[in-house]
């Protein structure tokens, strides 16, 4: 990763730059003004580091959940570990929030490889950082914040529940008219966004997202799959029994039959 305090000034001529799909399209240059936002290329130079199992948990949670609270909300998306284009000087500057949720200008298709600011719509309403060494060596604690600040994100969640990083385990803050964050949190160290949602750890350690106004809990992933389980189990036990239920009314039927043939030889009737 690469990361510069002092960026160019120099205004870009019109170059190829990537759309929701990846594409490149010309894109005019955005009116530069004297700007002091840190550059970052977010995963350069990681390639071959990988997520500890904590961070891929605490990921795995959010992102289901999240995603089921606001699947009502069709003005909203969810995004995960997407490229957020953000800079004014230099174009091909990135961050990937570990979870995002932004409100398009229009409707973005189903698989969107990349989100640039004023293109695709505005910055992140939230912005959701799962900290571990290799976050931490992305600079989640230190450039991010003045980023999401100077890009006017609402609202920016920080999660370590291994509290190796951060000691709260969860934080959030809460932009400023200013530009400076205000950290909340709740009286039993979880956090609440404005978008309606809680996350808090329980007694095994790992996150909970419930509803905020109506503390309905939403599954986790393994959790997800036991239901699913449950829910085939129980379809495949109303198949059998629908089956053999089928299979009893024919062998009675056959057996009716028999009797009412039966019946008629013994009466000298031929049967119908």
């Amino acid at each position: 990763m690469t990361t510069k305090i002092e960026p160019s000034l120099a205004s870009p001529a019109k170059a190829p730059m990537p759309n929701a799909n990846g594409a490149r399209v010309d894109v005019d240059p955005m009116p530069i003004i004297a700007i002091d936002m840190p550059v970052m290329y977010e995963d350069e130079g990681q390639d071959e580091m990988g997520e500890s199992e904590p961070h891929t948990d605490a990921d795995h949670i959010l992102s289901l959940a999240i995603r089921t609270h606001l699947q009502s909300r069709q003005d909203l998306r969810v995004f995960s570990n997407l490229n957020v284009y953000y800079h004014r000087v230099d174009r091909w500057a990135y961050v990937s929030p570990d979870l995002m949720v932004v409100k398009p200008l229009q409707a973005l298709p189903d698989r969107v490889r990349s989100y640039r600011i004023g293109v695709q719509g505005p910055a992140p309403e939230l912005a959701i950082e799962i900290l571990s060494r290799r976050s931490f060596q992305q600079q989640d604690l230190s450039n991010k914040p003045i980023i999401y600040s100077q890009l006017d994100v609402a609202e920016y969640v920080l999660v370590d529940t291994t509290g190796e990083f951060l000691e709260q385990h969860l934080l959030l803050r809460r932009l400023q008219d200013d530009g400076s964050w205000a950290d909340e949190q709740d009286a039993d160290g979880g956090v609440t966004s404005r978008l309606g949602f809680r996350i808090f750890l329980e007694d095994d350690g790992r996150l909970r997202v419930v509803d905020a106004s109506t503390s309905k809990r939403y599954v986790r992933p393994e959790e997800a799959q036991v239901s699913l389980d449950a829910a085939r189990d129980a379809a495949d036990a109303a198949l059998a029994k629908a089956e053999a239920e089928t299979e009893a009314r024919k062998v009675a039927e056959e057996r009716s039959k028999a009797l009412e043939a039966e019946l008629a030889r013994l009466r000298g009737n031929p049967p119908v």
